[in-house]
């Protein structure tokens, strides 16, 4: 299994988020290697973090590693399964350290001891309190050599949900809009179908790939009736020939709807809503079982009564003001209870002002593409009814790329990363 497509966006993002930790030499570019690898195998991982492994001897990469399901095998230990015998004096690169507790796998230490490697090079502490800082002298009492935390902000950033999580967050929401030059989300009439290009459009499928669910506003169902789906077409455009390695899997669609009004035509019949006015009222196969596939949030008391759901399907009630907006942290609570930790909230206008307004996001992607759609054109941001600039919502830790013809502009509410990384258990 060899990672080598040249005309990896995502390489292009992992590239960018390592630079500033970035060192000469092989022993980076081998670490490196391993945080893009681990990215491959978002879908069916969550809560657990993207990590990868590269084993290396004389160096040669001998085996790669993916975790690619929760509760199964772990990286080190597939890379060490697949390398055998050449594990014996082989150099491990991880993109986080190796765990040492028991879960629902085995300590991934003991196998790297018994596996002869001689040395172990890690991205990032792990910052699950039952093995964070535990594997270097676990592993050095046992004669290997240990080097890390190498990448700690890069390691961060490129599993900030999990990040979040274990330092005591809750459900990780981020923001992503597509916007033209002059920060607007669609024409007047509604019409927003293309504002970015192909490469960013990957990129946004990259992002239902990899969190739990997808939200977005009823009105942007009415418009737009998107599939709110992954589709390997356009992972190729973002991941090039990599994307071969990506298991599809589609992400809970979640849409905001004070009225329920989405179901007013939808009746149950053979475990489908038939007939499916919309299409995300069409259940996706390559799904996480154990999750919803589709969930309606409306207001307290508007749920319908006697109307037949098949399972998969979730109607959560919360509080909604008079103007329509929700009350997003108590959404993310409820989202949370159905076993749903991560939200790519992709709008439209509605949506994002009150998300925007009430600060209930981590993260923010904006894909900005290079057009003007004018002063009529409708926007996203709300009334903030601020006196200075300075009191501004800012982004912290910014990170812009080109995506194609578009830029892609994502930073956090916060020093989420200074944040996350003190309030890590100190060993």
């Amino acid at each position: 299994m060899h990672y080598n497509s040249s005309v990896s966006l995502l390489r292009a993002y992992v590239d960018a988020v390592c630079a500033p930790e970035m060192r000469p030499g092989r022993e980076y570019q081998y670490l490196r290697e391993a945080c893009y690898a681990g990215l491959l195998g978002v879908g069916y991982i969550s809560p657990n973090p993207a990590v990868g492994a590269l084993l290396v001897r004389d160096n040669e990469v001998v085996a790669r590693g993916v975790h690619r399901t929760c509760g199964k095998e772990h990286a080190e230990a597939e890379a060490l399964a697949r390398a055998k015998e050449r594990a014996q004096g082989a150099h491990l690169y991880l993109g986080l350290e190796p765990c040492t507790h028991q879960g629902k796998q085995p300590p991934c230490t003991d196998a790297v001891i018994r596996s002869g490697v001689t040395r172990v090079i890690y991205a990032g502490d792990d910052p699950d309190p039952r093995t964070c800082r535990h594997a270097k002298p676990v592993l050095a009492a046992a004669g290997i050599d240990v080097r890390g935390p190498l990448l700690p902000r890069a390691m961060a950033r490129l599993n900030d949900a999990f990040y979040y999580r274990q330092s005591g967050g809750g459900l990780f929401a981020t923001l992503k809009l597509a916007l033209s030059l002059d920060g607007r989300l669609a024409l007047a009439g509604g019409d927003s179908q293309w504002i970015s290009g192909k490469a960013a459009q990957g990129y946004a499928h990259y992002l239902r790939q990899s969190y739990d669910a997808v939200l977005v506003g009823a009105g942007t169902v009415r418009t737009d009736n998107p599939r709110l789906t992954v589709r390997k077409a356009l992972l190729r455009q973002f991941l090039g020939t990599d994307a071969d390695y990506i298991r599809l899997r589609h992400p809970v669609r979640v849409a905001v709807d004070p009225e329920f009004s989405l179901l007013e035509h939808a009746e149950s019949a053979g475990g489908e809503l038939e007939p499916p006015p919309w299409n995300l009222f069409s259940a996706p196969v390559e799904r996480r079982k154990e999750l919803p596939w589709l969930v309606l949030v409306g207001s307290r008391g508007r749920a319908p009564a006697g109307k037949r759901l098949p399972p998969g399907v979730e109607l959560v009630e919360t509080a909604c003001g008079s103007d329509g907006h929700f009350e997003y942290p108590q959404v993310w609570e409820q989202l949370q209870a159905l076993g749903i930790t991560s939200v790519l909230i992709e709008g439209g206008e509605r949506v994002a002002q009150s998300v925007l307004a009430q600060r209930a996001f981590v993260r923010f992607d904006a894909i900005v593409a290079p057009l003007l759609l004018g002063r009529d054109a409708r926007g996203f941001s709300p009334e903030l009814e601020l006196l200075r600039v300075e009191d501004g919502l800012h982004l912290e830790d910014v990170l812009s790329l080109p995506l194609g013809r578009d830029t892609l502009v994502s930073g956090y509410a916060g020093s989420f990363i200074d944040g996350t990384l003190r309030r890590m258990p100190q060993r």
